[in-house]
């Protein structure tokens, strides 16, 4: 019985270490949005608390040059906030652009694999056809042996 041998065997591995780094570069791409969207949400926090100070201060009726500098923070509050919000836009690109290429990764690797399939099927019904073929030979030597042997040893 012979052993089934894909033939592009060699085309099926590279295939899905491809799969394989296109996932990894996938999940970092997402971590990596993950992370600037943190880092955005701890910006929007400190501003939402800024905010609330500066009500309390302008409340409290502190000095116009204190008001001043909490008003210097909050803009740079919010360019940074605008400067994280780029980059989420940037972080989500990545992530699409992964995605994509972990998609397209999985196509390649799926048409190798349905090839595969085909000719491990093709390999198997060869098998069985061989496999008949062998029992019918057998039954076939047996059959006529049995008709040539005569227990009375008249050869019939």
């Amino acid at each position: 019985m012979k052993t089934f041998q894909f033939t592009l065997e060699a085309v099926r591995i590279v295939r899905q270490r491809n799969e394989q780094a296109a996932m990894e570069r996938y999940a970092h791409a997402l971590l990596a949005r993950r992370q600037v969207m943190d880092r955005l949400d701890a910006v929007q926090r400190e501003i939402n608390a800024g905010w609330q100070e500066l009500r309390a201060m302008l409340a409290r009726s502190c000095a116009a040059s204190r008001a001043a500098q909490a008003h210097v923070y909050h803009q740079s509050l919010e360019k940074r906030r605008n400067e994280c919000a780029a980059e989420l836009g940037l972080a989500e690109r990545r992530v699409n652009l992964a995605l994509q290429a972990m998609l397209h990764a999985r196509q390649q690797r799926e048409i190798v694999d349905k090839c595969f399939d085909k000719q491990k099927a093709r390999h198997q019904r060869e098998q069985l056809r061989e496999d008949q073929k062998f029992t019918d030979d057998l039954a076939g030597r047996r059959g006529s042996s049995i008709l040539s042997w005569n227990p009375t040893g008249a050869l019939s």
